[in-house]
């Protein structure tokens, strides 16, 4: 009699079973999903930010450095929130931030020995675009930006789009009003 109770019973207890797996399974994938879009949105964000990067790095390229303080140059805002991101949802990206933090800072370096020579002016005035060390400066700069765009879109599965370096399409000097590509 106990046995045909059981018997009665298994279809129910099993049945049970398969529900409670079954939430415990679609939980995951939710939580699965939710990570894998905080983690994608993260990285829209961390590429907006670098594209921020560049745009102040080009904006800075012409204006005189006399009346900024140095300490305000070091790490701009756009590239601070870029680590932040990186440092949270990124970490395989380390080596990559490590390069563009380095050319960061020889840029910067660059941008204020030449300001003083025009302060002093003890240098050759020659504007940015004709200059051909801030051209290397600004390729292997370019080409860090690229690879952390690049295996950025790769971690969160946007790999397959269209992709255009992060360098603007153009190179102007407002010293002398003159335009040259940007790749020259």
């Amino acid at each position: 009699m106990q046995a045909e109770r059981i018997d009665d019973l298994l279809p129910l207890l099993l049945v049970g079973i398969a529900i409670a797996i079954a939430i415990v399974l679609w939980r995951l994938r939710v939580r699965f999903v939710r990570k894998v879009a905080k983690r994608r949105a993260a990285g829209y964000r961390l590429m907006d930010c670098l594209k921020a990067y560049t745009a102040w790095i080009d904006w800075h390229r012409d204006e005189p450095l006399l009346h900024r303080d140095p300490e305000s140059l070091s790490i701009p805002a756009a590239l601070a929130q870029a680590v932040q991101i990186k440092d949270e949802f990124f970490p395989e990206l380390s080596k990559l931030m490590v390069q563009l933090l380095q050319t960061h800072r020889e840029l910067m370096q660059y941008l204020w020995e030449e300001n003083i020579l025009r302060m002093s002016h003890a240098g050759h005035q020659r504007p940015y675009y004709a200059d051909p060390r801030y051209h290397q400066l600004r390729d292997t700069q370019d080409a860090a930006l690229d690879s952390l765009f690049l295996r950025c879109r790769e971690l969160i599965g946007d790999a397959n789009s269209e992709w255009r370096h992060t360098r603007s399409d153009f190179s102007f000097s407002s010293e002398t009003g003159m335009s040259t590509p940007a790749n020259s």
